[in-house]
């Protein structure tokens, strides 16, 4: 996976050796980069998750050939305000399919600015336009309105709707 650039963001490639400097701290991974790293670009959860992300690329090539997704640099400030993540769906037998699950983060001070749709919309598209990727998932809270509003603007539609979690989806068009 190669870097995207949008209006407004530069996509790099959340792989391996930036997994392994944003374990570090975020000093380290704002030298690695080239930019400025706020300080909530990633929730507290995925902060604590880096170690094992770092191990299932390692582990996995089929998910490390799309890293842990995207890091999204706003390019006006050269700032890291969030992430995209890929993670590739398995089948039972833990080969990988022809589908994705993607989320996302950006940082409270750059919500509601569009950047979480612009992002996750380039991702989308770019998984949908590699010949063996079929379709992209989405999960999220409920009562996470935001979070819905980026799924519909994608264009997914929701597929499974429930009490702890919305299930969305994107095909890609015959």
């Amino acid at each position: 996976m190669e870097q995207v650039f949008t209006e407004r963001l530069l996509l790099v490639p959340f792989k391996l050796d930036i997994v392994k400097t944003a374990i570090l701290d975020n000093s380290e991974l704002a030298k690695f980069l080239g930019v400025n790293v706020l300080p909530d670009w990633q929730d507290q959860e995925s902060s604590q998750n880096l170690p094992d992300i770092a191990n299932i690329l390692e582990k996995y090539p089929f998910q490390s050939k799309w890293g842990w997704g995207s890091l999204v640099i706003h390019q006006q400030e050269n700032t890291l305000i969030g992430h995209v993540m890929i993670k590739v769906i398995p089948d039972a037998t833990f080969s990988p399919t022809d589908a994705v699950e993607i989320g996302y983060y950006i940082a409270p001070s750059h919500r509601q600015q569009g950047y979480g749709t612009e992002a996750a919309k380039a991702m989308a598209d770019l998984v949908l336009s590699q010949p063996d990727m079929q379709t992209v998932t989405a999960g999220c809270d409920p009562k996470n309105i935001a979070s819905q509003r980026v799924l519909e603007k994608i264009g997914m539609e929701l597929i499974t709707p429930g009490k702890e979690v919305l299930v969305w989806k994107l095909s890609k068009s015959t």
